[in-house]
């Protein structure tokens, strides 16, 4: 039986995106995001975040971050929908 890779298409995309100059590689963060961030081996300003209180790398959150973690876990999965739809009144 035949199987079609339904991915196949993705190799002749990013080669039409790469000849068109429209092709955009994720860049890498070298450390916490901050203000003044590293990417790709650069010193950057960092005006993608949402860090702006510059919480992320407060020393308070991160021990309860991982305390949470500790207690409660984590994972990737979404939580249950709503039994009843949001309606504002």
């Amino acid at each position: 039986m035949l199987r079609i890779d339904p991915l196949a298409y993705l190799g002749d995309q990013l080669t039409e995106w790469k000849a068109a100059g429209t092709f955009q590689r994720l860049r890498v963060l070298e450390g916490p995001s901050a203000a003044e961030s590293r990417f790709d081996g650069k010193d950057v300003i960092n005006l993608a975040s949402n860090n702006y209180l510059g919480l992320t790398t407060h020393p308070k959150l991160i021990e309860a971050a991982i305390e949470a973690t500790r207690r409660f876990g984590a994972g990737s999965a979404l939580s249950a929908p709503s039994p009843e739809p949001w309606t504002s009144t």
